[in-house]
């Protein structure tokens, strides 16, 4: 079965506006780290760009499971190992890249630093570097300070842990809506568990910017 041959078309419009509301949404965190005037923290910027987010895995995980159902449903099976390999040639390159990029290149060139976070990133690489392998860089986030220019490849490690379960549980189990309510669950709690203690340290970040522009000052 070519699972990859099914198009939305009609998906297009709504990516796109997610997508812009993303972009907008971390231009003014970035201007945030800058210390530069912002909008980051009013809830037109800040909640919409979660909420864009939030629709990017809605609609991932719309389109995926309905590829898996659609597959089990003609095959009687789900090729998971086919399923992988497809996830892994069109996201693992450009992911690793960006790691590569915010972990070795960046930090070395002046205009990308981000003061104190630039600094922070060697002292906690050793822990931070191996969780961005391991596609757990939400973990990082939420441990740690961000990783400047990394910080959005949290939304890539959740989709990737969402992709070595999914079809396996899709597969295993027949009962297709109680799989789904009981991972949505676990979903939830992690995810706001983690973006609580993500939100604590950004917020640190940001005071440690700013007291030391203060003391520069």
């Amino acid at each position: 079965m070519k699972s990859d041959g099914v198009y939305f078309p009609g998906l297009n419009g709504i990516r796109f506006f997610a997508a812009t509301i993303v972009a907008v949404s971390h231009v003014e965190l970035l201007k945030q780290y800058h210390g530069l005037p912002n909008a980051y923290d009013t809830p037109a910027v800040y909640e919409l760009g979660r909420l864009a987010v939030t629709l990017f895995f809605v609609l991932s995980g719309y389109l995926i499971t309905f590829l898996l159902l659609k597959e089990k449903e003609l095959t009687k099976t789900i090729a998971v190992g086919a399923f992988y390999m497809r996830r892994v040639l069109r996201i693992w390159p450009l992911y690793f890249l960006l790691v590569a990029l915010a972990f070795f290149v960046f930090p070395r060139i002046g205009v990308m630093q981000i003061s104190p976070l630039t600094g922070q990133l060697a002292g906690n690489a050793s822990f931070t570097l191996p969780m961005f392998l391991l596609f757990l860089p939400q973990l990082a986030l939420s441990m740690f300070a961000p990783v400047p220019f990394a910080e959005p490849a949290w939304s890539i490690g959740v989709e990737e842990q969402f992709y070595l379960l999914w079809p396996l549980l899709l597969r295993r189990f027949r009962n297709f809506a109680v799989v789904a309510l009981v991972v949505i669950a676990l979903i939830l709690a992690a995810r706001y568990g983690a973006l609580a203690m993500a939100t604590a340290n950004r917020h640190d970040a940001a005071s440690a910017t700013s007291g030391l522009r203060s003391c520069a000052s």
